[in-house]
Formats: C-alpha cells, structure tokens, sequence
C-alpha cells in the first residue's frame, strides 16, 4: 500500500480553549487529513465539548460531512469528573458565543466509530488525543483489535520532569481518568507523549495573540481565545505568555522535529493519596523495552512562529 501523502488523523478532545486552538492548527496544516473529531468530558461536560466541538469545526471551514462523534461522560468506572472550565472561562472558550445550533455530532458513540475507522485502515490512522483518554482506554478493552489497528496514538497528557497543573504530581488530562491514562500507555501501542515539560516551554506570547485578534474571521476569533487565556494565565502565573498544551501535540505530528524525544516506558500512578494521575517515565535503563515516546524537549520559537503563521492565515494574513 503506498502511504498517503497527507497523515490521516483522528481528534479525540474535550475543548477547551487550548483544543480549539489545536483543531484549528490541524484544519490549517496541509500536512494532515482529518477524518473526524470525537468528544470526551474534561476541560467541560460531554455535551459542552462536542457543542464547542461542532463550532470550532464551523470556525475551521471544516467540510460539512465530517464526522464528529460523542464519547464517554466520565472514566469507565463512573466516577465524577470535575470540569477544568474555570481556567478555559465560562463555557469553555472563554465565553466566546457558541451559535444555538452548531454542527451537532452523528449517531453512534466514538468508541465504536473508533474501532470501525481503525479496522477499516489498518497501520494507517494517528489518533491524537487531547483530553482525559477514556475514549482511547476504553477502545482498547473494547475492540483490542482495532485499537492494535492503529499506526500510532499522540497523547497531551502527563508532567515527567515538571510539576503538575492539577497537582504537584499530575496533569489535568491524566488526573482526571489515571486508569485510562495507565491503560493506553502501557498497552504495547505505539504512543507519543507530549506533556507539561514541552508546552510549558512553549509559550505563545500574548502580543502574538493580540495580532492575531486584530484579523478578520477565523484568526480574529483564535486571537481573542488567546488573548483571554493569556489574560486568565497572567493573573495566576504573572506571565504574558500562555502554553497552548494541545497544538503542540498537533504539531508532534506535523512537525515532529520541533520535539525532542526520549524513548522508554511510562506508567501512570492511580493509587498515591499524594501522587495519584502522575506520570512514571522510565527513560533511563536501555535494558527495559521502548514502548512509549516521550517529548522533552521543544523548539518554542519554530512552534510559535508554526501556530501564529497558520492562524493568521485565516484571516487572510
């Protein structure tokens, strides 16, 4: 089979200021073709998210007949997820107005809309998660065999050498659904992790976003997002910058070589009253198996010329 010329690629998130961002990174880079987007509670609730889902796909331009599909409302257990929303503003995206009626999903759940895409194009699809991974763990326990069916899954998750943003231990993502988190990455797949230790080194500057919102369309809408998350960041970090976590993963996958990464294997902790949703990363022993990639290191200037250049383009600039 002669691969595609564009990486075929699955968005499973939970927007969130950052995932808007990132789905807006992914629809302006040629490099990529998107397949679908599928939903998950964690920045918000699951009918929030698809609902910020489906407009941020409007803002994109993003054919009408792709698929956006709603996954689970919480980890697989159950268990109450609290929504990170007050970081994101109110709704999500910083209480940008969403229309009544955005493009709403399709029928069916996105676990099996998951597994039919992956057994349909075996080795080829790149499923890059941005949210909690319940989706992502519960097509593993689901339909082990599409999940092997794969070419590899891009995780935003987890803090190997950085504090966390939940916890001193842990990242939202991970934090909010350890057990999934544990489950994808140490599933054997082929998994890249991108956490806090890269996009915290990226930090895309609020006079950057400030240009952006000057621009008409699409752009226009991409700089306000930032300049409110930057606003919201500065007031708790005295910062005038902000990481846009989940475009970095996009651009894991665009550009791989603006990361540097180190190869090992990871775990995630669920147990620890004090540590629990921490990621374990084992990049040390070359004697132990490579399973999981790990980004630790970024080129913050090629990233935020990479995302200002393609967001501006929906504006015309």
């Amino acid at each position: 089979m002669t691969p595609p010329t564009r990486r075929p690629v699955v968005i499973d998130c939970d927007p969130g200021v950052d995932d808007a961002i990132a789905l807006l990174l992914a629809f302006a880079s040629p490099e990529l073709d998107v397949r679908g987007v599928t939903t998950v509670a964690g920045n918000v609730g699951l009918d929030r998210a698809t609902r910020n889902a489906g407009h941020v796909l409007d803002l994109a331009g993003a054919p009408t007949g792709l698929p956006l599909v709603a996954g689970l409302a919480g980890p697989a257990d159950g268990s109450p997820r609290v929504p990170d929303e007050p970081m994101h503003g109110p709704g999500g995206l910083g209480g940008l107005p969403v229309p009544a009626a955005p493009r709403g999903p399709v029928p069916g759940h996105a676990v099996d809309w998951l597994a039919e895409r992956a057994l349909a194009e075996p080795g080829v699809l790149t499923l890059v998660a941005l949210g909690p991974l319940s989706n992502v763990a519960a097509l593993f326990d689901r339909a082990p065999e599409a999940a092997a069916a794969l070419r590899e899954i891009v995780v935003m998750g987890g803090a190997a050498r950085a504090q966390g943003n939940v916890t001193p231990a842990a990242e939202f993502n991970f934090h909010a659904d350890p057990e999934a988190a544990h489950r994808v990455l140490t599933s054997g797949a082929t998994v890249r992790v991108v956490g806090l230790d890269v996009t915290r080194a990226a930090l895309f500057p609020r006079a950057a976003a400030e240009r952006l919102a000057a621009l008409p369309g699409a752009a226009g809408v991409a700089g306000a997002l930032l300049c409110g998350f930057a606003a919201r960041y500065e007031e708790r970090y005295g910062v005038a910058a902000v990481p846009v976590h989940d475009a970095v993963a996009v651009a894991a996958v665009t550009h791989p070589g603006l990361l540097g990464w180190e190869s090992g294997t990871a775990a995630v902790e669920c147990a620890g009253e004090l540590t629990r949703g921490a990621l374990v990363a084992d990049l040390l022993r070359p004697e132990r198996s490579r399973d999981v990639d790990i980004a630790l290191r970024v080129d913050a200037d090629g990233f935020t010329s990479l995302l200002a250049g393609r967001l501006a383009g929906y504006g015309g600039g």
